[in-house]
């Protein structure tokens, strides 16, 4: 037994070496790997891994974009798909990553995505799993990592690292503590400005669990993550506190793909027109105009309505002015479309009506998209 002590005390000198020179190291210790790996062992018995899931590609190319602007930027990630309708994620000590079917389900975007991916990259740089198994054993990291190297070891101290992989899948399963998951949401939003990643994904990835918040009772969603995780509400009046310190605009179209724009090719008494749509409402329908036809019109009217959607445009930023010879559709004071005579006749109402029309078809629109929080 005094053998497994000495053995166990040497590697606690090396490992405190390692630590003191680098804090955290730059990629995954050999400790951590075995860790990691014995954890992973007991973790996949308990839940479903789907190894040929199709979103496994853009995960791994996530990663792989945000790893190198973290403070581990060697970390080499395994990452893995398990079935389970709740949203989550799990990263396990040496660079073991679990997204469930149900978060891949709930996020809209690759942003919304990458903020998860990011956040769960952020407690393995900050080490909270080693941190929490060392604050329930009383022992210091190091001492911790030197007695993984036992792990494979028969006797009690295996017996004891046995107990510490237990409590590693323990503590993923039920969750960090409030103060780690804050560390990590704040890591992960400077981690996804760093990766060029939209970090309004996290913000609107985080609203999406409130309203699920609001639908579920704590024991039925997320287990454990009602105790172990900050107040939503916190969490997502930080992130905006983090944007607007940023001087990012909080925009969630572009992360949510909210209010799309759609072009329409329809056939009128053996002409073809073209209707333009809103989130699934006919604005208007466009007629050959000036050697352009009418599918060509309704794209480019479809690309200036993107665009303003895009930077930001809010439905109190649309005018509508009627003229003589037409209608003028604007949005910042930036003119997007014009509807000849020719247009009007096609739509079968008056200029007046039509502008009407329009006005209600993005008010509807937008107060739809606000309803279900994707803008």
């Amino acid at each position: 037994m005094m053998k497994w002590f000495k053995t166990i005390a040497l590697w606690a000198l090396l490992t405190a070496s390692i630590v003191a020179q680098s804090l955290p190291p730059q990629e995954a210790t050999q400790e951590e790997k075995r860790l990691g790996e014995e954890a992973v062992k007991e973790f996949e018995q308990k839940v479903k891994v789907l190894n040929d899931h199709p979103a496994l590609a853009q995960l791994r190319q996530i990663v792989a974009r945000i790893v190198p602007v973290t403070e581990r930027p060697k970390m080499v990630y395994t990452v893995k798909v398990i079935e389970d309708n709740e949203p989550n994620a799990f990263t396990f000590p040496g660079g073991f990553m679990y997204v469930t079917t149900g978060l891949l389900k709930l996020a809209e975007s690759e942003h919304e995505l990458a903020a998860v991916i990011a956040h769960e990259i952020a407690h393995n740089t900050h080490m909270h799993a080693i941190q929490m198994i060392r604050k329930e054993s009383r022992l210091s990291i190091p001492v911790l990592l030197a007695m993984l190297a036992a792990v494979f070891i028969r006797g009690d101290t295996a017996a004891q690292a046995a107990q510490i992989v237990s409590q590693v899948v323990q503590v993923l399963m039920l969750g960090y503590s409030r103060d780690m998951e804050r560390e990590a949401d704040e890591a992960a939003f400077t981690y996804l400005m760093r990766a060029g990643y939209n970090p309004v994904g996290l913000l609107t990835f985080f609203e999406k669990l409130a309203r699920l918040e609001k639908q579920s009772t704590p024991p039925q969603f997320l287990p454990g993550y009602w105790t172990t995780h900050p107040a939503l509400e916190e969490r997502i009046n930080s992130v905006k506190q983090w944007l607007t310190a940023s001087s990012l605009q909080i925009n969630r179209r572009p992360v949510t793909k909210a209010l799309q724009v759609d072009v329409k090719e329809l056939d009128f008494n053996g002409t073809k027109i073209a209707a333009l749509l809103l989130d699934n409402e006919e604005l208007c329908k466009f007629a050959p105009f000036n050697n352009q036809s009418a599918i060509e019109r309704a794209k480019e009217a479809a690309k200036h309505l993107d665009e303003v959607l895009e930077v930001g445009a809010q439905v109190f930023d649309f005018r509508i002015k009627v003229k003589p010879d037409g209608i003028v559709v604007f949005a910042t004071l930036r003119p997007l479309w014009t509807l000849t005579a020719e247009d009007i006749a096609l739509n079968q109402v008056s200029p007046e009506q039509l502008a009407l029309k329009i006005r209600q078809a993005i008010n509807k629109a937008f107060l739809r998209e606000r309803l279900k929080g994707r803008l």
